[in-house]
């Protein structure tokens, strides 16, 4: 198993790429906000894909130390400590003048950790750091270890809750994309169609290749891996635990949402925004919730969730 993990975070070192000009000058300034507080940066999602794309909102999970020393207020530290991540919006002038955008999730290292494993029930932890990410800017090669050895651990997590779902010869792609197709169908995500997570996992195909050799052994002449068949009952229990994962997950991604909201001016109608984006269900507040966001987010969460936004 010390073979296994060694190989899988040299894959992962292996990914490591300089962060663009605008990318890393966010990060600075993500730094300098939370002033010695920030351990290390994961940068991740569709702006990492579409590397130096200026019209790319950037995407960051900033590992602290401590809630209650990174928020200033107490009840958001509070908040986070019991819905994590909590989520901020960042603008940052590059020195050419454009302007770059930025959601980043403040998580602590030790709640990343527990997060990635079998600990954590819903995915939107293991599931999304199971993917490409970049490791920024780590205080130190502990943090640095412990950062990707956590990735890891997401990595085997994830394969463990996918290969009960498949009962014939695989490839990689298809393999990995009909685990991710589970996890973003537990969050507001627009990615929830089986093409779309071919899509995505189909662009580091060499690396999800890899992976399974490391795991499974080489692929067979057409390119597809195979292993134990899981048992009946292993294979139901799996089943159940996704569609328990999609009935739990929206609502409470909504709740988490809706509880970043008050984070910027507008937040809250960018959050409606969205949701209207990837369900089509529309929700009209008053100024009274649009002001306080982070007291009315279970109202409003169970409001959009009895429209149908979170199927």
């Amino acid at each position: 198993m010390q073979n296994t993990r060694t190989a899988l975070i040299n894959i992962l070192n292996a990914e490591q790429v300089e962060p663009s000009g605008p990318a890393a000058s966010m990060c600075e300034k993500i730094k300098a906000r939370h002033q010695g507080r920030v351990q290390a940066l994961l940068y991740y999602g569709s702006s990492l894909r579409a590397m130096n794309d200026p019209s790319k909102m950037l995407d960051f999970y900033v590992i602290i130390d401590s809630y209650f020393k990174t928020h200033k207020n107490p009840i958001r530290a509070v908040l986070n400590a019991l819905i994590p991540p909590a989520v901020y919006y960042l603008e940052n002038e590059n020195p050419d003048g454009s302007l770059s955008t930025c959601k980043y999730s403040v998580m602590s290292l030790t709640a990343f950790e527990r997060r990635t494993t079998k600990k954590a029930f819903l995915s939107t932890t293991w599931g999304r750091f199971s993917q490409p990410c970049v490791l920024l800017f780590p205080k130190d090669k502990t943090i640095h270890s412990r950062i990707q050895n956590a990735r890891v651990n997401a990595i085997l997590h994830m394969t463990s809750l996918t290969q009960p779902l498949v009962t014939t010869p695989i490839s990689a792609v298809h393999f990995w994309a009909k685990g991710f197709l589970q996890s973003y169908r537990t969050e507001l995500r627009p990615e929830s169609s089986d093409s779309r997570s071919q899509e995505i996992v189909a662009r580091y195909q060499d690396r999800y290749d890899k992976i399974m050799n490391i795991l499974y052994g080489p692929a067979n002449a057409q390119g597809e891996y195979s292993f134990p068949q899981s048992s009946r009952l292993k294979a139901v229990a799996c089943k159940w635990g996704w569609g328990l994962r999609r009935v739990l997950g929206k609502p409470m991604n909504a709740v988490r949402v809706l509880n970043s909201a008050f984070t910027f001016s507008g937040g809250i109608d960018y959050v409606l925004h969205k949701v209207k984006s990837h369900s089509g269900v529309t929700l009209e507040i008053s100024e009274g919730q649009r002001r306080h966001p982070v007291l009315w987010s279970p109202v409003l969460a169970w409001k959009l969730y009895q429209r149908g936004a979170f199927k």
